[in-house]
């Protein structure tokens, strides 16, 4: 552990004091920004204390994004956010916060125990969660890093969301944004959109924490790589497999559920946390109107290999049988009324028959509705492909013009600004292409999509792939990849 210099610099930090009021008492843990600390005040209150690393204090850019988590906590108010109590900066330069010391473990933690976490208690957790992202949500506040490790549960039974330090905000940090791009958060459970470095929205939030819940319920990711340009890959490109398939012991409720928050497309997500949440007290018995589908609709299969635009769950096919539920309404027995005098009666009988009429009628009408939606929905898939094979058979310029034309943050494309021949490096012949659907997710990937680079703005405005041995190649001099092709020869 010793030969740790940066976890030897945390450890060195117990017994000091900070602002000559804060005793830092133990080592909590380390992260890639920061470290925590329990720490006591010199009138005796304990609390935890997040240090951020001296070589991450020097860009300010991240101590903006540091300090801003304490904004956002501050301006949510709830009482499942962790409260923030102080923030200041160390001796040696190092901004701090001061924040609630909780007892307790965290969601990860108690999953990967060995008790596990059953799925009514994984219910009413993410239940709070979604309390939590609703006033975020209606304050402009993503939270963008919802996981296992970020959802504390409390030795009392509570729940606490933690780490609000990447959270993008409509105000006070909206102009927070990394060197390399807006790519913040853990990969297996960001969004495609958020993986892509485009807009997102509190939807994005909603998948986090659909990838949380199928993380503990089947013990894998929604997505597994052997190296993190693979997973990157699969997670802007893949939809996710229905939970069902993965792990068939959970209750159809709690399938629809995650399937529907894992939705690659964001218009087939849960439109907001609060929705999601009426959905998980129905599941857990509550009186709520559900927003998932029907479990009878619940898909059974997997998505192919690569498929930008498939939906999480599946519609029922048109013309196919789906059971609805029928209810039967029996007016309650009035007192004037005697048992003998109800059985005889033919006005209960034409209620029962009136009633099961209109529920059949109802179930007939709900059918056609979904039938004439799958037909729309496979009719727009149809016009997708049709689509995507026109730009396939264009040229590599023609390709890379359009698809810099359909993207909205790239109003002016490559070709407008890019530099003289003179000075751009010259690009490896044959070895990147762009991996893209309709201008959508820009990635230079190698053949066979053995390694992955996003695509970036440089200073002069011309959109390059980013990080690859050759240094910033021009995409416009790139050849198109599509998701349709598996390799390339």
């Amino acid at each position: 552990m010793s030969d740790d210099p940066q976890l030897a610099h945390c450890t060195a930090r117990i017994g000091t004091v900070l602002r000559g009021k804060w005793r830092i008492d133990s080592l909590i843990g380390v992260g890639g920004m920061a470290a925590v600390y329990e720490a006591t005040h010199r009138i005796g209150r304990r609390c935890a204390i997040k240090i951020l690393h001296p070589e991450i204090a020097v860009s300010r850019e991240l101590r903006a994004r540091f300090e801003q988590e304490a904004l956002a906590v501050n301006q949510l108010g709830h009482p499942a956010a962790v409260n923030v109590i102080d923030i200041d900066t160390s001796e040696d330069g190092s901004p701090f916060l001061v924040m609630e010391l909780l007892d307790g473990e965290s969601l990860g933690k108690r999953a990967h125990g060995s008790g596990g976490v059953e799925e009514r208690e994984l219910l009413r957790v993410v239940s709070t969660v979604l309390d939590v992202l609703d006033v975020a949500h209606g304050l402009g506040i993503v939270h963008r890093d919802i996981k296992p490790d970020n959802l504390f549960l409390t030795s009392s039974g509570g729940v606490k969301v933690l780490d609000f330090g990447i959270a993008r905000m409509k105000q006070g940090g909206s102009n927070v944004r990394t060197r390399i791009g807006a790519m913040l958060g853990t990969i297996p459970y960001m969004s495609p959109e958020q993986v892509a470095g485009g807009q997102i929205d509190g939807r994005a939030d909603i998948f986090a924490v659909g990838a949380t819940m199928f993380r503990v319920l089947t013990k894998r990711h929604v997505h597994e790589g052997s190296t993190e340009s693979d997973l990157l890959i699969k997670m802007a490109t893949q939809p996710a497999p229905a939970l069902r398939s993965v792990a068939p012991s959970v209750s159809p409720e709690v399938c629809a559920i995650v399937d529907r928050a894992l939705a690659f497309d964001p218009s087939r997500r849960y439109p907001t946390a609060r929705a999601m949440r009426e959905d998980i007290e129905r599941a857990l018995g509550a009186n709520a109107a559900p927003h998932a589908p029907a479990p009878a609709s619940i898909r059974a299969d997997v998505s192919s290999a690569i498929s930008v635009d498939a939906p999480t769950m599946a519609a029922p096919a048109p013309g196919q049988a789906m059971q609805a539920p029928m209810v039967v309404s029996v007016p309650p027995q009035s007192a004037a009324t005697s048992p003998r005098a109800g059985s005889d009666s033919p006005f209960l009988l034409i209620a029962v028959i009136g009633s099961f009429a209109v529920a059949v009628f109802l179930a007939v009408v709900f059918l056609v509705v979904r039938s004439r939606g799958s037909v729309e929905d496979t009719r727009e898939s149809a016009d997708d492909e049709t689509s995507q094979e026109d730009k396939a058979s264009g040229s590599s310029r023609t390709m890379a013009t359009s698809s810099s034309a359909s993207t909205p943050s790239s109003t002016a494309g490559p070709s407008a600004t890019a530099k003289p021949p003179s000075a751009r490096r010259p690009v490896p012949d044959g070895k990147y292409r762009l991996l893209m659907k309709d201008g959508k997710y820009p990635f230079c990937v190698t053949s066979k999509l053995k390694k992955a680079y996003p695509v970036r703005t440089n200073d002069e405005g011309v959109k390059v792939c980013s990080g690859t041995p050759e240094g910033p190649i021009p995409i416009d001099d790139l050849k198109a990849y599509h998701p349709s092709e598996l390799q390339w020869e």
